[in-house]
């Protein structure tokens, strides 16, 4: 009998697939770690602007009692989405077709008083943002 030294090729492609596979799942863990250290920065930018937004349309009556333009909007709280995407902070605005956006949708709903009455309808406010295809 020969006395055979090395390896043979299926012994090669089955340690390069397991080393392949392993490349893989090392990739896949600093991907996921990246994006974990990336999110909160742009998590944080987004909950600021709509913070700043919330405070505005609070606030969109000057002391006059003069309706202020918002985004654009002469009425900023007129029933209908409304597009503030002209707010949106520059970590939102990157690359060409970004996919970023910032609205707003008002609607009058009934709030039920006491004694079963209606009162005037209140505005309800929702605000949506998506930065860079991210959803808050």
């Amino acid at each position: 009998m020969l006395n055979k030294k090395g390896y043979t090729i299926v012994e090669g492609i089955i340690a390069m697939l397991l080393v392949a596979i392993m490349v893989g799942g090392i990739f896949t863990a600093l991907m996921a770690s990246r994006r974990a250290i990336i999110e909160p920065s742009y998590r944080e930018e987004m909950l600021y602007t709509v913070e700043s937004l919330s405070n505005q349309l609070k606030n969109y009556v000057d002391a006059e009692g003069n309706l202020d333009s918002l985004c654009g909007s002469t009425d900023p709280l007129s029933n209908g989405d409304h597009d503030c995407s002209s707010m949106l902070p520059d970590v939102c605005k990157t690359g060409d077709g970004y996919n970023s956006s910032l609205t707003y949708n008002v609607s009058g709903i009934a709030v039920n008083a006491d004694g079963g009455r209606f009162s005037p309808a209140v505005n309800q406010i929702k605000i949506k943002i998506v930065c860079n295809g991210e959803v808050l």
